[in-house]
């Protein structure tokens, strides 16, 4: 059709700089705020996987301002060990010099993400990094971010993880928009055996094609296994323009390195 008009959202991500790494948007800075401000507070494991992934979907300049960000709040000389950017004693905090003063370097930092960050795209390392965040802040930041994501104009979607449901989540569609009339579903996709529950939906589904959204939040529970990243997509139309979305929920075993990089 020579007259369409294509629009693409892509959502639950920072929009990806010709440089390779992400923008901040305002919501993801509501979550890297509460992050950062509650970074020696929260459990190690958790903030370690999330800061693994965002320095995945970063450039060196923002990685650098993140560990800065990092050790501000107090963080100890362990930052960056989980996730194999320093080695056991490395980080020079003993001496009171900051490892982005010396240690992290540029190149050191492109060895480290060829090595360890590969295994999933810039996009996708920033959308786990969003997953990741939102379960080391307190519940009042998650609960501004979820409503920050609430207000985005257009198609939005993103997952959430009830503390109760260790392999299920909750994978939020909102739609946001002035016209006529609802859009519909054209296209959705949930990879590697993930399973929506939403009455309907085929195999390898989140909703049934041509189904209608209405303005607000749809909330579909997704089945899948714990130790399996999941990629889900939506496509929808709304009065001949296209509308998406992209959602990446990472396994246990994503962004959960544990073997120190070897300085080259």
């Amino acid at each position: 059709m020579k007259n369409r008009i294509i629009v693409a959202y892509v959502l639950l991500i920072l929009p990806i700089s010709p440089a390779g790494a992400f923008v901040e948007s305002p919501c993801r800075k509501i979550l890297a705020q509460g992050f950062y401000s509650n970074y020696s507070k929260s459990n190690a494991q958790l903030r370690d996987r999330a800061m693994y992934a965002e320095l995945c979907a970063s450039n060196f300049q923002q990685a650098r301002n993140m560990i800065k960000r990092a050790r501000s709040s107090g963080a100890d000389n362990s930052l960056g060990v989980a996730y194999g950017l320093f080695r056991p004693g490395e980080s020079g905090a003993q001496r009171g010099i900051s490892p982005s003063d010396t240690l992290f370097t540029e190149d050191r930092f492109s060895q480290w993400k060829s090595a360890y960050c590969s295994k999933n795209s810039l996009a996708d390392a920033s959308r786990a990094a969003e997953f990741l965040l939102q379960k080391t802040v307190t519940q009042s930041v998650a609960n501004a971010w979820s409503a920050c994501m609430r207000e985005r104009e257009g198609l939005t979607c993103w997952a959430t993880q009830p503390a109760s449901q260790n392999e299920e989540i909750l994978l939020n569609v909102n739609w946001i928009k002035t016209g006529s009339s609802p859009p519909q579903v054209q296209h959705s996709f949930l990879s590697r055996g993930a399973v929506s529950k939403f009455e309907g939906a085929a195999a390898r589904r989140i909703l049934p094609a041509g189904y209608r959204l209405n303005a607000g939040t749809l909330g579909v529970p997704i089945a899948k296994q714990a130790d399996t990243g999941v990629t889900a997509n939506l496509k929808a139309n709304h009065e001949g323009a296209e509308h998406s979305c992209n959602v990446f929920i990472p396994g246990e075993r994503d962004f959960a390195l544990t073997t120190p990089f070897p300085a080259r």
